[in-house]
Protein backbone atom coordinates (compact mmCIF):
# COMPACT_ATOMS: atom_id res chain seq x y z
CA UNK A 1 0.00 0.00 0.00
CA UNK A 2 3.21 2.17 -0.87
CA UNK A 3 0.88 4.07 -2.93
CA UNK A 4 -1.68 5.06 -0.90
CA UNK A 5 0.61 7.67 0.50
CA UNK A 6 0.00 9.93 -1.83
CA UNK A 7 -3.68 9.85 -0.42
CA UNK A 8 -3.65 13.74 -0.12
CA UNK A 9 -7.32 15.00 -0.33
CA UNK A 10 -8.47 16.55 2.31
CA UNK A 11 -12.46 16.51 2.20
CA UNK A 12 -13.27 20.05 4.07
CA UNK A 13 -15.72 21.41 1.36
CA UNK A 14 -14.11 25.19 1.03
CA UNK A 15 -16.36 28.21 0.35
CA UNK A 16 -19.42 26.04 1.64
CA UNK A 17 -22.69 28.10 2.18
CA UNK A 18 -24.26 24.75 3.30
CA UNK A 19 -23.46 21.83 4.68
CA UNK A 20 -22.90 18.67 2.85
CA UNK A 21 -21.32 15.42 2.05
CA UNK A 22 -21.96 13.17 -0.65
CA UNK A 23 -20.25 9.36 -1.86
CA UNK A 24 -19.77 7.72 -4.44
CA UNK A 25 -21.69 4.79 -7.02
CA UNK A 26 -21.00 4.09 -10.48
CA UNK A 27 -24.98 3.45 -11.19
CA UNK A 28 -26.39 5.76 -8.48
CA UNK A 29 -23.53 8.04 -7.10
CA UNK A 30 -24.49 6.57 -3.40
CA UNK A 31 -27.72 5.91 -2.09
CA UNK A 32 -29.57 8.55 -0.21
CA UNK A 33 -30.87 7.80 3.50
CA UNK A 34 -33.48 9.99 3.91
CA UNK A 35 -35.01 11.38 6.85
CA UNK A 36 -34.79 8.43 8.41
CA UNK A 37 -31.42 6.51 8.26
CA UNK A 38 -28.29 7.81 9.99
CA UNK A 39 -30.37 10.25 11.63
CA UNK A 40 -27.45 11.44 14.17
CA UNK A 41 -24.96 12.11 10.99
CA UNK A 42 -25.13 15.83 11.21
CA UNK A 43 -23.47 18.78 8.26
CA UNK A 44 -21.18 20.97 9.67
CA UNK A 45 -20.36 24.41 8.61
CA UNK A 46 -16.94 26.06 10.03
CA UNK A 47 -15.95 29.96 9.57
CA UNK A 48 -12.03 29.84 8.54
CA UNK A 49 -10.53 32.25 11.81
CA UNK A 50 -9.14 34.09 8.71
CA UNK A 51 -12.30 34.15 7.04
CA UNK A 52 -14.74 32.21 4.72
CA UNK A 53 -16.62 29.18 5.53
CA UNK A 54 -16.40 25.05 4.74
CA UNK A 55 -18.50 21.82 5.35
CA UNK A 56 -17.36 19.15 7.15
CA UNK A 57 -19.86 16.37 8.35
CA UNK A 58 -19.97 15.11 12.26
CA UNK A 59 -21.59 12.09 13.93
CA UNK A 60 -23.94 12.28 17.22
CA UNK A 61 -22.34 10.46 20.14
CA UNK A 62 -24.13 12.00 23.21
CA UNK A 63 -26.97 14.21 23.15
CA UNK A 64 -24.75 17.37 23.08
CA UNK A 65 -21.44 16.11 21.46
CA UNK A 66 -20.19 15.85 17.34
CA UNK A 67 -17.56 13.80 16.63
CA UNK A 68 -15.68 15.01 13.56
CA UNK A 69 -12.51 15.26 11.64
CA UNK A 70 -9.51 17.70 13.19
CA UNK A 71 -9.11 19.38 10.43
CA UNK A 72 -12.49 20.59 10.62
CA UNK A 73 -11.67 22.10 13.54
CA UNK A 74 -8.58 23.73 13.73
CA UNK A 75 -8.58 26.32 11.25
CA UNK A 76 -11.66 27.27 12.30
CA UNK A 77 -13.10 29.55 15.20
CA UNK A 78 -17.11 28.72 14.97
CA UNK A 79 -19.58 26.31 13.76
CA UNK A 80 -23.46 25.15 13.06
CA UNK A 81 -24.35 21.78 12.81
CA UNK A 82 -27.40 20.70 11.15
CA UNK A 83 -29.56 17.66 11.50
CA UNK A 84 -31.71 16.37 8.96
CA UNK A 85 -34.42 14.02 10.92
CA UNK A 86 -38.01 12.92 10.01
CA UNK A 87 -38.90 16.25 12.30
CA UNK A 88 -37.33 18.34 9.90
CA UNK A 89 -34.28 20.50 9.88
CA UNK A 90 -32.23 21.18 13.07
CA UNK A 91 -29.66 23.69 13.39
CA UNK A 92 -27.70 23.72 16.39
CA UNK A 93 -24.68 25.87 17.51
CA UNK A 94 -21.21 24.79 19.33
CA UNK A 95 -20.22 26.25 23.02
CA UNK A 96 -16.43 24.78 23.34
CA UNK A 97 -13.82 22.36 20.55
CA UNK A 98 -11.37 20.19 21.43
CA UNK A 99 -8.87 18.47 19.60
CA UNK A 100 -6.81 15.32 19.66
CA UNK A 101 -3.88 16.20 21.71
CA UNK A 102 -1.14 14.24 18.70
CA UNK A 103 -3.18 16.05 16.18
CA UNK A 104 -0.39 17.05 13.78
CA UNK A 105 0.58 17.23 10.05
CA UNK A 106 2.13 13.34 8.81
CA UNK A 107 5.55 13.59 8.67
CA UNK A 108 5.49 11.38 5.21
CA UNK A 109 2.39 14.21 3.61
CA UNK A 110 2.08 17.42 5.48
CA UNK A 111 -0.96 18.09 4.00
CA UNK A 112 -2.83 15.13 5.70
CA UNK A 113 -3.15 15.35 9.71
CA UNK A 114 -2.40 12.18 11.96
CA UNK A 115 -5.22 11.58 14.72
CA UNK A 116 -7.15 13.82 12.81
CA UNK A 117 -10.15 13.74 15.95
CA UNK A 118 -11.97 16.36 16.99
CA UNK A 119 -15.15 16.83 19.30
CA UNK A 120 -17.70 19.73 19.19
CA UNK A 121 -20.11 20.27 21.98
CA UNK A 122 -22.96 21.53 21.15
CA UNK A 123 -25.22 24.67 22.77
CA UNK A 124 -28.24 22.80 23.15
CA UNK A 125 -29.06 18.89 23.06
CA UNK A 126 -30.01 17.61 19.37
CA UNK A 127 -33.18 16.72 18.35
CA UNK A 128 -34.72 14.07 20.16
CA UNK A 129 -34.90 11.50 17.02
CA UNK A 130 -31.61 12.06 15.85
CA UNK A 131 -29.71 8.61 16.32
CA UNK A 132 -26.48 8.81 18.97
CA UNK A 133 -24.11 6.30 17.83
CA UNK A 134 -21.21 4.47 20.12
CA UNK A 135 -17.77 3.95 19.00
CA UNK A 136 -16.07 0.40 18.92
CA UNK A 137 -14.64 -1.15 21.86
CA UNK A 138 -12.12 -2.54 19.06
CA UNK A 139 -12.75 -6.18 19.81
CA UNK A 140 -14.69 -6.86 16.75
CA UNK A 141 -12.05 -8.80 13.71
CA UNK A 142 -11.57 -6.70 10.72
CA UNK A 143 -10.63 -8.39 7.42
CA UNK A 144 -8.67 -6.16 5.11
CA UNK A 145 -8.66 -7.85 1.41
CA UNK A 146 -9.76 -6.31 -1.92
CA UNK A 147 -12.00 -8.93 -2.56
CA UNK A 148 -13.22 -10.42 0.70
CA UNK A 149 -12.34 -7.68 3.20
CA UNK A 150 -14.87 -6.32 6.02
CA UNK A 151 -17.66 -3.91 4.39
CA UNK A 152 -18.29 -0.85 6.20
CA UNK A 153 -20.72 1.49 5.80
CA UNK A 154 -19.96 5.57 4.94
CA UNK A 155 -21.99 8.63 5.03
CA UNK A 156 -21.74 12.40 4.61
CA UNK A 157 -23.50 14.91 2.83
CA UNK A 158 -20.53 16.52 0.15
CA UNK A 159 -19.61 16.52 -3.74
CA UNK A 160 -20.63 13.35 -5.22
CA UNK A 161 -20.48 11.76 -8.74
CA UNK A 162 -18.84 8.97 -10.76
CA UNK A 163 -17.32 9.33 -14.58
CA UNK A 164 -20.89 9.76 -15.93
CA UNK A 165 -22.28 12.40 -14.18
CA UNK A 166 -21.41 15.08 -10.94
CA UNK A 167 -23.97 15.81 -8.11
CA UNK A 168 -23.88 18.63 -5.72
CA UNK A 169 -23.13 18.84 -2.20
CA UNK A 170 -26.45 19.46 0.87
CA UNK A 171 -27.90 15.78 0.75
CA UNK A 172 -27.02 13.39 3.04
CA UNK A 173 -25.74 9.97 1.29
CA UNK A 174 -23.88 6.72 2.16
CA UNK A 175 -21.66 3.81 0.32
CA UNK A 176 -20.10 0.68 1.32
CA UNK A 177 -16.51 0.14 0.64
CA UNK A 178 -14.52 -2.73 1.80
CA UNK A 179 -11.60 -2.72 4.39
CA UNK A 180 -8.07 -3.01 2.33
CA UNK A 181 -5.59 -2.61 5.40
CA UNK A 182 -3.61 -0.27 7.86
CA UNK A 183 -1.34 2.59 6.47
CA UNK A 184 2.05 1.11 7.54
CA UNK A 185 4.01 3.32 9.18
CA UNK A 186 2.08 5.72 10.51
CA UNK A 187 2.00 6.34 14.60
CA UNK A 188 -2.28 6.27 14.37
CA UNK A 189 -2.29 3.42 11.81
CA UNK A 190 -5.15 4.62 9.58
CA UNK A 191 -7.86 2.46 7.67
CA UNK A 192 -7.32 2.15 4.43
CA UNK A 193 -10.50 1.58 2.07
CA UNK A 194 -10.13 1.20 -1.72
CA UNK A 195 -12.95 1.25 -4.92
CA UNK A 196 -12.19 0.15 -8.28
CA UNK A 197 -14.49 1.02 -11.06
CA UNK A 198 -13.08 -2.47 -13.15
CA UNK A 199 -14.18 -4.51 -9.75
CA UNK A 200 -16.82 -7.55 -9.97
CA UNK A 201 -15.91 -7.76 -6.39
CA UNK A 202 -17.13 -4.33 -4.69
CA UNK A 203 -19.72 -4.45 -2.55
CA UNK A 204 -23.36 -3.60 -3.62
CA UNK A 205 -23.44 -0.04 -2.95
CA UNK A 206 -19.38 1.16 -3.19
CA UNK A 207 -18.38 4.12 -3.55
CA UNK A 208 -15.63 6.49 -2.03
CA UNK A 209 -15.38 9.37 0.12
CA UNK A 210 -14.60 12.89 -1.64
CA UNK A 211 -14.67 16.35 -1.32
CA UNK A 212 -17.02 17.82 1.66
CA UNK A 213 -16.81 14.20 3.80
CA UNK A 214 -14.06 15.39 6.42
CA UNK A 215 -15.60 13.86 9.80
CA UNK A 216 -17.74 11.26 8.34
CA UNK A 217 -18.27 8.10 10.27
CA UNK A 218 -17.28 4.80 9.00
CA UNK A 219 -20.17 2.28 10.40
CA UNK A 220 -19.47 -1.79 11.03
CA UNK A 221 -22.73 -2.86 12.45
CA UNK A 222 -24.02 0.75 13.39
CA UNK A 223 -21.06 1.48 15.55
CA UNK A 224 -18.44 3.57 14.22
CA UNK A 225 -15.18 2.65 13.98
CA UNK A 226 -13.79 5.45 11.80
CA UNK A 227 -13.79 9.16 10.87
CA UNK A 228 -13.26 10.31 7.18
CA UNK A 229 -9.91 12.05 6.60
CA UNK A 230 -8.82 12.05 3.22
CA UNK A 231 -9.40 10.56 -0.20
CA UNK A 232 -7.25 9.53 -3.45
CA UNK A 233 -10.64 11.53 -4.91
CA UNK A 234 -9.65 14.83 -7.15
CA UNK A 235 -12.00 17.82 -5.87
CA UNK A 236 -13.36 19.26 -8.84
CA UNK A 237 -16.20 22.50 -8.64
CA UNK A 238 -18.45 19.63 -10.38
CA UNK A 239 -18.10 16.40 -8.37
CA UNK A 240 -17.37 14.73 -11.05
CA UNK A 241 -14.32 12.21 -11.34
CA UNK A 242 -12.64 10.10 -14.08
CA UNK A 243 -12.53 5.96 -13.76
CA UNK A 244 -9.98 4.09 -11.93
CA UNK A 245 -9.28 3.06 -8.76
CA UNK A 246 -9.37 5.18 -5.40
CA UNK A 247 -8.11 4.94 -1.87
CA UNK A 248 -9.80 6.52 1.56
CA UNK A 249 -8.21 7.04 4.32
CA UNK A 250 -10.01 7.11 8.32
CA UNK A 251 -8.65 7.63 11.61
CA UNK A 252 -8.76 4.29 12.83
CA UNK A 253 -10.52 4.47 16.13
CA UNK A 254 -8.79 0.53 16.81
CA UNK A 255 -6.21 2.37 17.85
CA UNK A 256 -5.68 2.62 21.30
CA UNK A 257 -5.01 6.24 21.44
CA UNK A 258 -7.43 7.59 19.06
CA UNK A 259 -10.04 5.02 20.77
CA UNK A 260 -9.34 6.25 24.43
CA UNK A 261 -9.05 9.61 23.90
CA UNK A 262 -12.34 9.61 21.80
CA UNK A 263 -14.37 7.81 24.43
CA UNK A 264 -12.91 10.22 27.51
CA UNK A 265 -13.89 13.42 25.92
CA UNK A 266 -17.09 12.11 24.78
CA UNK A 267 -17.66 11.52 28.66
CA UNK A 268 -16.13 14.43 29.62
CA UNK A 269 -18.10 17.59 31.12
CA UNK A 270 -16.52 20.64 30.16
CA UNK A 271 -16.39 23.63 32.45
CA UNK A 272 -18.36 26.85 32.26
CA UNK A 273 -17.75 28.80 29.38
CA UNK A 274 -14.90 27.43 28.22
CA UNK A 275 -14.83 28.03 24.28
CA UNK A 276 -11.64 26.85 22.70
CA UNK A 277 -10.36 28.45 19.74
CA UNK A 278 -7.80 26.44 17.23
CA UNK A 279 -5.81 27.11 14.08
CA UNK A 280 -4.98 30.69 14.25
CA UNK A 281 -2.73 31.69 11.38
CA UNK A 282 -4.19 28.44 8.86
CA UNK A 283 -5.60 29.56 5.90
CA UNK A 284 -6.56 27.15 3.51
CA UNK A 285 -6.89 23.79 2.87
CA UNK A 286 -4.37 21.85 0.53
CA UNK A 287 -5.33 19.78 -2.34
CA UNK A 288 -2.58 17.17 -3.36
CA UNK A 289 -3.93 14.86 -6.05
CA UNK A 290 -2.80 10.99 -6.44
CA UNK A 291 -1.89 10.45 -9.55
CA UNK A 292 -2.66 6.51 -10.79
CA UNK A 293 -0.41 4.65 -11.72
Amino acid sequence: MASVRQCALLLCLTGATASGITIHNTSSPGYITGNNSFTGVASIVGTYTAGGSFGCTGALVAPTVILTAGHCVAPANNWNVTFQTASGLATVGVNSAELHPLYANRASNSGIQEYDLAILRLATAAPLDASVYTITNGTVPLVFSDTTGTVVDMVGYGLGGNPSGALPGGTRRAAQNRLLGILAGELDSPLITGHDFASSSEPANYGIIAAGDSGGPMFLNNVIIGIASASTVPQVSSGAYTSGSYFGLHINLYDEMARSWTSSAISAVPEPGTYLLFGAGLTAIFLLRRRPS
